[in-house]
């Protein structure tokens, strides 16, 4: 999953560096969001279930 988030990043990095217009950039960013929260979210419940924030 990490690489596909940096795949991403990288993607919209192309993107911008491209000048690709604003709602491909957009787009792209907000995908690469979902994902980052959806990434911290899985990784903060699986901390929580193996008792690490102790």
């Amino acid at each position: 999953m990490d690489a596909l988030l940096f795949a991403g990043l990288f993607a919209t990095f192309l993107c911008i560096v491209g000048l690709k217009s604003r709602v491909v950039v957009v787009a792209v960013w907000s995908v690469m969001f979902a994902a980052v929260v959806w990434l911290m979210a899985h990784h903060v419940t699986g901390a929580v279930v193996l008792g690490l924030p102790h």
